[in-house]
């Protein structure tokens, strides 16, 4: 079964992150795992089996563990659905470095990891928190960027940005698997890669339809063949003027550079404010 990976600092950020996390784990049919980048304190009475009896009520069995917030609350929200709902566990990764964290990502088969990312980064915050661009250079598994003030909704349109030549197909499937409980449109919005020449559209539509459609089986599968070289007005146009939902990149590939910057920190470009799938290179 997929596992969602939710990074949890006990931020507001994180939080609403792992709300729209919830979301995605209920139409996918996938768990949940937070991994807490800070020690749990908060002590919760959970049930538990008779071998385990601290205190007992009438035909129930509870003992008394430390368990975030962010795991009750979204039990608690999870309870709330009659939907399908998701196991949720969490991990203790504050003493972890980061070689530890991949091995922990890979080992459990990790299918996507989830971050919240803050508006502004505090002038006195001198904390030092997992720096996820490296544990994205190292795992097997795509990361999702949501922005604390983005408003969490049902996805309708993804949007893959890639030289068409270049397309990933196992990115192309993945999304399709993403989109697919939503019956959200996937397009593919073709860029040149720097050096490259523009296509026709003739011959793009032409690739799009052999070498992409073809090899994925999904109706609501588009392509858009982007001749503007304006990347500021390009992601405007994609946010607000065709009102996706979610983007996607691959690290350090067709302008993400020159779009979200060499590394990813903890908040996203101004004009990125919608959630954001890096794929690892």
């Amino acid at each position: 079964m997929r596992t969602l990976l939710i990074i949890n600092d006990n931020s507001f950020e994180a939080a609403h992150a792992a709300e729209f996390a919830l979301l995605i784990a209920q139409k996918m049919q996938a768990n949940i795992m937070l991994m807490n980048t800070s020690e749990v304190t908060t002590k919760v009475m959970e049930k538990v089996p008779a071998g385990d009896i601290v205190k007992a009520g009438p035909g129930f069995y509870y003992k008394e563990h430390p368990v975030s917030e962010m795991l009750h609350h979204l039990k608690m929200l999870s309870e709330q659905q009659i939907s399908f709902k998701p196991e949720i566990n969490e991990f203790d990764i504050s003493n972890m470095n980061e070689s530890e964290v991949i091995e922990l990502v890979n080992r459990n088969h990790i299918w996507m990891m989830v971050k919240g990312m803050a508006d502004e980064i505090p002038a006195a915050n001198t904390k030092k928190g997992l720096n996820i661009h490296t544990v994205l250079n190292r795992v097997l598994c795509p990361l999702l960027l949501i922005p604390a003030q983005w408003q969490l909704k049902e996805l309708e349109r993804l949007a893959y940005i890639a030289d068409l030549r270049y397309c990933r197909i196992q990115v192309v499937r993945y999304l399709a698997e993403l989109a697919r409980p939503w019956c959200a449109s996937l397009s593919i919005a073709h860029m040149s890669a720097n050096g490259l020449p523009d296509m026709a559209e003739k011959y793009a539509l032409a690739v799009f339809s052999e070498e992409v459609s073809q090899n994925v089986n999904y109706d609501n599968l588009f392509f858009n063949n982007i001749k503007e070289k304006n990347l500021a007005k390009v992601v405007d146009v994609m946010i607000n003027g065709m009102h996706n939902d979610i983007l996607v990149m691959v690290n350090h590939r067709f302008h993400f550079e020159e779009i979200v910057g060499r590394y990813i920190t903890d908040t996203l470009p101004l004009q990125i404010t919608i959630p954001l799938i890096i794929f690892p290179s």
